[in-house]
């Protein structure tokens, strides 16, 4: 009987998946999962910013092609250097590599995510990645279209974090539990460090940022569905 490859067996499998990848090379398709994480973190950080405002679309989907590997290596090997170190502390048994393993091989399901951004960059064009005008409405089309896309979109995060939790588990050698556990404690850590460093930016430089209200963004994708007028 032919082997299924991980690349499908993830989705169902995780822990039996993840524990022969490990075995065999834990770098296996290291890059390639880095770019579709990448590629959709890019997109995503880049419409926060309102990137639109300054570039055409055409160059915002070029970047995010082009430094997406670059971008999801180093928040592979950042965010798994934290989970290995704290998962120490819950008795982890698994290497670094192992954890970023792990890590990289949750992000599977994000290939559609990153699907879904191209389509959604084909129909709506650089207002996605803009402070949307005021006189600016979706169609009640583009809306069902937007809030079904929205739906996917969650149910793909919600499937990657399960496959992550699985195959943490599994590399750690521990339950389920504490694989929730050391992901909540590695992301307070993160989260304060971040916090830390941000608010130490925006003081050097003298300014602060006022996060952009994208058009695109969940809170007016569902008003938009809601039919509820004005933009925040």
């Amino acid at each position: 009987m032919r082997e299924k490859s991980p690349w499908v067996a993830i989705w169902v499998e995780p822990r039996a998946t993840i524990a022969k990848i490990v075995l065999d090379n834990p770098k296996q398709s290291l890059w390639y999962l880095a770019a579709i994480y990448g590629f959709s973190s890019l997109l995503n950080s880049f419409q926060s910013a309102a990137l639109g405002n300054q570039i055409g679309t055409l160059p915002i989907f070029i970047l995010a092609l082009i430094f997406s590997p670059i971008w999801g290596y180093i928040v592979f090997s950042v965010w798994s250097w934290v989970v290995y170190w704290t998962g120490k502390l819950l008795k982890g048994g698994g290497d670094f590599q192992k954890v970023r393993a792990a890590y990289a091989w949750s992000c599977v399901p994000l290939l559609f995510n990153a699907i879904l951004w191209i389509i959604l960059i084909i129909l709506f064009g650089r207002p996605l990645f803009s402070n949307a005008p005021q006189e600016h409405f979706l169609t009640n089309g583009q809306g069902i279209l937007l809030f079904c896309i929205l739906i996917g979109k969650v149910v793909l995060a919600i499937w990657s974090l399960v496959i992550y939790l699985n195959a943490l588990a599994e590399v750690q050698q521990y339950s389920v539990l504490r694989a929730i556990g050391n992901v909540i404690i590695a992301g307070i850590i993160v989260g304060v460090v971040c916090g830390i460093l941000w608010t130490a930016g925006m003081h050097a430089i003298g300014s602060i940022i006022e996060p952009s209200n994208t058009e695109f963004q969940i809170l007016h994708e569902l008003e938009t569905i809601l039919n509820i007028q004005g933009v925040l």
